[in-house]
């Protein structure tokens, strides 16, 4: 069946005008029109017949750069002048002006009752290039006022469902609800870092008044916020998120203004379903999109120190070496998802290597064993012996994969480190609050060795209240001191002191009877299970940020269920662990013919406990940004929350 080129073409084009539209409100304003190329015809020919230029055309259709243009449907701007004037007010005359340090189009514009778009149509320049000090322009100076033009009137009849708003002067916003059918509630979940209105801001709209034209098969565009990381590029976000980069400056005009900082927060898009509130993020099954049933061959380095143990010491060593069980917890996790990748109809060849725990035996590993044909490397556990690894194979590009390590790990391009860091974990939280706690009272108790962490936390949310003890120890006033009976509380407790995990946690028991109160952190250490009652933990609605979630008791998940015939007892996280990340990385080989190509995958995998969305480093290899945000529930179960 042939493919009428036109109709997709004009399809593209006709979406692309939508997106144009939706990014750049004020060019709704301004007004366009669609050209159908007819055959035989130029460019030229179509910006004399339309009063444009060229270029013009080729910023509004890049891929008329690219291709032959034949039947092609073009974007073109209207032409007509962007603030209709009275014959009377057309009469006027000029002044030059000379460009001071700090002055924008903006304020330029604001100190002579003009628009932009008005000082651009005087001065040509300025359309093409920035403003320079010193540099003169022309100020024309109308004989009559005129009003300040309305660049939001054509939005209000817009029959698109997500638009952007420019504040004007003088808007509220029961003003600005009202015009797109919203409620005022309804207009601050949509910009959650609302807080006072000023002219110039941009916020995003669900145009209630009108039924979108989109096509169905595209969700509608929302932002949320990012934090910017350290040395992140305008280059490195545009491929992050797959956004191009005039549309990143467009969406945040602070970038044009400042540069990209670390710790800026900018809007980016994320596609959503409008009626829920969080992120969500597709998953992908490669178990069912296999294309390459060649044998694997695989290296796992575990720091097993089986030179330390003979028949005499073996039950003792278990018993007090809790890496070495740890290690045989992972690789039992290993061995079973070999298992399970033959049953699906690969073929795996594993040769496992004690590491000894020490950098000087991965060296010797490597430099004495042939890894020319390893398809990848499952371990080694430590940092500094995983980085070993990373930079002796580094030349042969082969992937080298770290399982547990959850700090900074400084490896070659092929390191991959498969557990998300501690700040991912901090970073999730603190965004979920950001996300969803835009009416909350949002409260921070921290320890004093975590002061980073609390300024992290009151950078993204300022309006966040500190606890500050009276005392030398945490009293229950001290709580009571910041919380809001008529607002529901999220408090964030991050502390690895046993006392005052313990004491936050039963004074906000307490406090309930007074306060609606749910509890947040970033770090579930074991004191969450060992000091506080988990009915305490399900009365708090208990949220945190974890690398995994609990598997499936019903129905039982089909690994879990074999374990505990073939071993008689239930699998351990470490278990749960290896398996998770050894089959991850053989579909990924299985479906990719480039192992590293499978790490650019939009979609996240998911298995027993672990999920994984692999993301590059800006330097290095690659990081797992999969982050499950964990609930109690009352009835003491723990769930999963979109993030």
């Amino acid at each position: 069946m042939g493919i009428n080129f036109t109709c997709v073409m004009t399809r593209f084009n006709m979406f692309f005008l939508f997106v144009l539209l939706l990014i750049f409100p004020s060019a709704v304003a301004q007004g366009f029109r669609t050209h159908e190329v007819k055959k035989g015809e130029s460019l030229e020919q179509i910006a004399n017949h339309y009063q444009v230029s060229v270029d013009e055309i080729y910023k509004l259709n890049p891929d008329a750069k690219k291709r032959n243009i034949n039947h092609m449907v073009l974007v073109i701007p209207a032409q007509e002048p962007k603030v209709k004037l009275n014959e009377e007010s057309k009469q006027l005359s000029f002044k030059s002006y000379q460009i001071q340090a700090k002055e924008t189009l903006y304020s330029i514009a604001k100190a002579n009752h003009l628009s932009i778009d008005e000082l651009k149509q005087y001065n040509p320049d300025l359309v093409e290039t920035d403003i320079a000090i010193g540099q003169t322009i022309k100020i024309p100076i109308f004989r009559k006022d005129k009003r300040t033009p309305n660049f939001n009137e054509s939005l209000t009849n817009s029959s698109f469902s997500n638009i952007i708003h420019i504040v004007l002067p003088g808007e509220t916003k029961y003003r600005i609800a009202k015009q797109y059918g919203l409620s005022v509630e309804q207009l601050q979940a949509l910009n959650p870092t609302l807080l006072d209105l000023k002219a110039g801001q941009l916020l995003t709209i669900v145009n209630k008044n009108k039924e979108a034209l989109t096509n169905k098969n595209e969700a509608p565009l929302n932002f949320f916020n990012y934090e910017v990381k350290p040395k992140e590029t305008i280059f490195r976000l545009t491929k992050m998120f797959n956004v191009p980069a005039d549309s990143l400056y467009a969406w945040n005009p602070q970038l044009k203004q400042s540069g990209l900082k670390e710790g800026m927060q900018i809007k980016l898009p994320k596609k959503v379903n409008v009626q829920v509130a969080g992120l969500s993020t597709d998953k992908v099954n490669l178990a069912e999109n296999i294309s390459d049933y060649s044998t694997q061959k695989v290296a796992v380095m575990l720091p097993l120190s089986l030179d330390n143990i003979n028949d005499g010491n073996k039950a003792d060593v278990l018993k007090k070496d809790k890496v070495l069980r740890i290690a045989l917890d992972f690789y039992s996790g290993v061995e079973a998802a070999i298992r399970k990748a033959e049953l699906l109809g690969i073929t795996v060849e594993a040769k496992v290597y004690d590491t000894q725990r020490n950098s000087q035996k991965v060296a010797s590993i490597i430099n004495n064993n042939d890894f020319d044909q390893v398809d990848f490397v499952v371990g080694p556990f430590f940092t500094k012996t995983v980085e070993t690894a990373s930079k002796l194979l580094e030349s042969k590009k082969i992937p080298v994969l770290s399982p547990i390590s959850s700090g900074e790990i400084n490896g070659g391009v092929n390191l991959i480190q498969t557990r998300p860091t501690d700040i991912m974990m901090q970073q999730s939280i603190i965004s979920f609050i950001k996300l969803h706690g835009a009416d909350k009272n949002v409260v921070v108790l921290a320890d004093k060795g975590k002061g980073y962490l609390e300024s992290k936390i009151l950078y993204t949310l300022p309006e966040a209240k500190l606890v500050n003890l009276q005392k030398e120890y945490l009293q229950q006033s001290d709580l009571a001191r910041v919380l809001d009976k008529n607002r529901t509380n999220w408090f964030i407790l991050e502390s690895d002191d046993m006392a005052t995990v313990s004491n936050a946690a039963s004074y906000l028991n307490t406090l309930r009877s007074t306060f609606d109160i749910q509890l947040f952190t970033s770090n579930k250490n074991d004191l969450y299970d060992s000091e506080v009652p988990s009915t305490y933990l399900g009365n708090l609605n208990f949220t945190y940020a974890a690398i995994n979630k609990e598997y499936n008791q019903d129905p039982l998940d089909e690994f879990v269920k074999i374990y505990r015939e073939d071993y008689g007892l239930s699998p351990n996280q470490y278990v749960i662990r290896g398996y998770d990340v050894t089959l991850d990385a053989i579909l990924r080989k299985a479906n990719f013919s480039d192992f590293y190509e499978s790490l650019s995958l939009d979609q996240t995998t998911e298995y027993v406990e672990n999920q994984f969305n692999y993301n590059k480093k800006l330097i290095g290899g690659y990081f797992n940004n999969a982050v499950y945000i964990l609930q109690y529930n009352k009835e003491l179960q723990i769930q999963s929350v979109e993030n």
